[in-house]
């Protein structure tokens, strides 16, 4: 406990604070991850949730880490689940546990850039999964608003929350 308390106490007292308070971003109090995960297209995805043959949670699972009401736009991919990444690492042995056995994770937030919530989650998820896992995880390139962008046409890959 003392470590977690000195920690937290390290972040909360780096350069992490948002620019315009002086209230700690979100992950202050959680670990940078050790690994970062591969990226995979809107366009690769789209051809997996479109293969007649891939099944979600058998085959691969998309996760949401946006927020639920606050920053969801118009849009999600079919079949996503939402796993907030500001309660994420707090739930990541259960969350390993339960997604483990997929052999594809694609976290996704907004736009998926390096340091946020996609990254991140994918990265607790990779430092977290059991050593020699098939899982792996990757991010979504450019996030939903990439995703909508090239595909928000198509109801069968964007459905309107």
């Amino acid at each position: 406990m003392q470590d977690y308390l000195e920690h937290v106490t390290n972040e909360l007292s780096s350069p992490l604070m948002s620019s315009n308070t002086s209230t700690p971003q979100w992950h202050a109090a959680f670990p940078t991850p050790t690994l970062s995960a591969e990226s995979i297209s809107p366009s690769q995805l789209a051809d997996i949730l479109l293969d007649p043959k891939s099944q979600v949670l058998r085959d691969y699972v998309v996760v949401d880490v946006r927020r639920t009401v606050t920053d969801f736009e118009e849009f999600a991919i079919p079949g996503c689940l939402n796993l907030p990444a500001h309660s994420f690492y707090q739930t990541l042995p259960t969350i390993v546990k339960l997604l483990e056995p997929v052999p594809l994770v694609v976290f996704h937030c907004n736009s998926c850039k390096e340091g946020g919530r996609g990254w991140r989650t994918a990265g607790w998820y990779r430092d977290a999964v059991t050593a020699g896992s098939s899982s792996k995880a990757v991010i979504l390139d450019g996030g939903i608003k990439g995703w909508i962008e090239q595909f928000g046409h198509d109801e069968r890959l964007c459905k309107r929350i």
